[in-house]
């Protein structure tokens, strides 16, 4: 029996708009089935017979696509971060390719869900934080880009007064030097403090309905931008 309903998918940090069955007599366990199922197969690439069978109207090609869409939003705001600039189809494919490999190392524990007092459901997800990005120090972006003009033979006046082709094609050279430098610093990986994220599963017209911002904050944590879990989320702001 299908006892998720597949709605509208809406990929923003990889959050997706699900319902559950309230009628089930094993409600718990279906939700349990699908927070592990949605995570493997978001982050690690692997979509079970389980996850596929919970959710009413979801194949394979339709998890492939939700995986897809979340591996272009972080290669996305990956790129971004690092500083370039104007990503041509080309490094935005290399960048989706490095996400992967990282996402490859994706370490979580998913507890069985609970049904609150409120009639709510709640599972409780544990996160280590990949700390991989940090690996990349500031000098070494400033190097690479140095040595990328250098082999174009451009001095930062050239840069200047380049149209945006030229530009974006020394912005292509910088970007797949870092992506190389970056997929060589996987196997260097390490984790950050464990994150314990509580996803809240909400029940209306007789579905349960994942909150987003659960998944927004664990989207947010399985990558540690700046380490220690941000800086301890920059010293609680």
């Amino acid at each position: 029996m299908r006892l998720l309903k597949k709605f509208f998918t809406a990929f923003c940090c990889m959050c997706m708009a699900v319902g559950l069955v309230s009628c089930s007599s094993s409600i718990t366990d279906d939700a349990t089935v699908y927070v592990q199922g949605l995570l493997d197969s978001a982050y690690l690439g692997k979509t079970s017979q389980e996850y596929i069978d919970v959710v009413e109207g979801m194949t394979e090609a339709d998890a492939q696509e939700e995986r897809d869409t979340n591996l272009e939003v972080e290669a996305d705001y990956m790129l971004s971060f690092l500083a370039v600039e104007m990503p041509t189809d080309a490094v935005n494919e290399r960048a989706r390719e490095v996400v992967a490999e990282i996402y490859s190392y994706a370490k979580y524990s998913v507890k069985p869900a609970e049904k609150l007092s409120s009639g709510d459901l709640a599972v409780e997800v544990t996160v280590s934080p990949i700390e991989i990005i940090p690996l990349v120090t500031d000098d070494q972006l400033m190097q690479m880009w140095e040595d990328v003009k250098q082999q174009a033979g451009v001095t930062d006046e050239d840069l200047m007064m380049m149209s945006d082709e030229e530009y974006q094609a020394i912005d292509e050279q910088y970007a797949m030097a870092l992506l190389d430098h970056l997929e060589s610093l996987i196997p260097e990986i390490t984790y950050g403090e464990d994150q314990i994220i509580m996803l809240q599963m909400k029940e209306e017209d007789g579905y349960y309905s994942l909150v987003d911002s659960g998944m927004q904050k664990l989207d947010e944590v399985m990558i540690d931008y700046n380490g220690s879990y941000m800086q301890q989320v920059n010293e609680t702001v």
